[in-house]
Formats: structure tokens, sequence, C-alpha cells
């Protein structure tokens, strides 16, 4: 690892109006993929800063900028985002704001961890990452998403959770890798075809990306299809199950519940029981 100190950038932001949504009503629980915008994104280096610009901004970019895309949802208790990186563009390039947490779905880049720079790659965590996400070496693919969200106890310590380090668990139809990390964990989930789960409600919402399917999901008695690339919210306290069509998965992260306060995040059910 280098030290963070020494490749420390200022990051600055230019207006993203495209990104000012708001947020989804309560009784709104699945965004599927063909109803999420595809955002045009810019980043590049000014001296010390990555600057960065969306929408209708990202066509004013220099033309050296390194230019993404990006989907997000902003739930009531949090925010979810898949940026999508090329290496024909760029490359990985994007200042970090207020991002809490990310997972690397596919590729390799750089992000400062607490006082370091480290290399993240396909399957890694990091919590409260900060400076901006780069290329490691040559410019590259990569798909990563983020979340928006609270700790669940208020601590805030910067981790990286590599992949490689975190041992799947479950059985049968559920398959989990846990990464575990001070106030909050994500969860990279498989479920096998023809798998199903009881119903289940849990203490805190879970803000879902699907990586794959199709599987058929149920929430307060409303059944949706959803497929990769769609958008979930669990919502805390409503009763959810699922049917897996085919093999499929999901990666997603805790959020305080409306009107809640620091929770006790070993309390949260947040993995149904298996049939």
């Amino acid at each position: 690892m280098r030290s963070f100190l020494a490749l420390a950038v200022s990051v600055c932001l230019l207006p993203m109006s495209a990104f000012a949504q708001t947020p989804m009503g309560n009784d709104v629980y699945v965004m599927a993929d063909s109803t999420v915008p595809s955002i045009a994104m810019a980043a590049w280096k000014d001296g010390s800063e990555v600057k960065s610009a969306a929408g209708a901004d990202a066509s004013s970019a220099p033309s050296d900028a390194v230019t993404y895309a990006a989907k997000q949802v902003v739930w009531p208790t949090g925010r979810v985002r898949m940026m999508t990186f090329s290496k024909e563009t760029g490359g990985v390039l994007h200042p970090i704001t207020d991002e809490t947490l990310l997972y690397v779905r596919s590729g390799t880049a750089e992000v400062g961890v607490g006082d370091d720079v480290v290399t993240v790659v396909a399957g890694d965590v990091v919590s409260f990452p900060s400076g901006a996400l780069r290329n490691a070496g040559g410019a590259s693919d990569a798909s990563i998403i983020t979340w928006n969200v609270p700790s669940l106890t208020g601590e805030t310590t910067p981790t990286h959770v590599k992949g490689a380090d975190v041992e799947e668990g479950g059985g049968g139809a559920i398959k989990l890798k846990r990464y575990s990390f001070p106030g909050n964990s994500v969860r990279a989930v498989k479920l096998a075809a023809g798998g199903s789960t009881n119903p289940n409600s849990a203490k805190t919402d879970s803000m879902i990306y699907v990586t794959g399917g199709p599987m058929t999901f149920y929430q307060n008695g409303i059944e949706f299809v959803v497929d990769e690339g769609d958008f979930i919210r669990e919502v805390a306290g409503a009763m959810h199950n699922w049917s897996i069509i085919e093999d499929s998965g999901f990666v997603t992260t805790s959020g305080l519940p409306l009107d809640m306060s620091d929770i006790n995040p070993d309390e949260a059910t947040d993995i149904p029981p298996q049939r």
C-alpha cells in the first residue's frame, strides 16, 4: 500500500443537476433497470483536483476527460448507484463525495481508505472511501456499486474488506458472503434456480442491486419479477420472500429505517430463512 497522504488530491465537483433526484415514495419497492435513466458522467484532473460533471454538463468536459455512465436510485433511506467504466473512454476516474460504501462488481481500481490508497478488485468492499476512484495502472473496464447510507451504529471507520478473505456461507438454495466492518455489512448473495424463501421481515432496510436473474420478489403481498440491473428496497418490518426462476444473485447493504436511531446490526435479521 502507498501513503494516501502522499497521493491525496483535492476533489472539486462541478454542479451535477442530473443527480438531483427526489427520493422514491415509501411504497415503491422495485425500480427496473429499464426505467432508470443512464446518466453520462465525466471526470478529469485539473492540477491536484479531480473535477466531474454529469448529464448535459458532461458534454462540456475537457477533451481528455474520462467518461463513464451511472444509474442510481434514491430511496427514502439511502442511495444506490451503479457506475460503469470502459477502457476505451479512459477507464476509472470518479471523485468520492458522499459515498459511504462501495462494492467492486468487476474490474480493478484504486481508492483512498483512511491514510492509504489501496487497490480494489472484483469482490472487494470499502467502507467510507475517500479521495477518488481511479485506474490502478492502465485504463481498464470496471463496474462499481456505491451506496450512500448512514452507519447503523454511528461508527465510521474506513475499512477495506478483500473478497478473497471472506468465506462463503449458507447452503442449499442460498449462499452468502458477508463483508463485515464497523457500523454495517455488505452481503453478496447467490440463489440457486428452483429455490425459495419463507416470508420474512427485517429490523433494517436493505438496499439491493440485482446481479443476476430472473427471480420473483414478493413484498407486502405484491409480486415483482426482477432481473439483473434492477434496484430493490426491502422495507424494515415488511414481509418479503423470493422464488428463484434461474440462478440469480444480488448485493445489498442495510439502511436505518425511517425515524429510527442507531441500532445493533447483530440484531438485524437480514438473512432470509431457507425453505
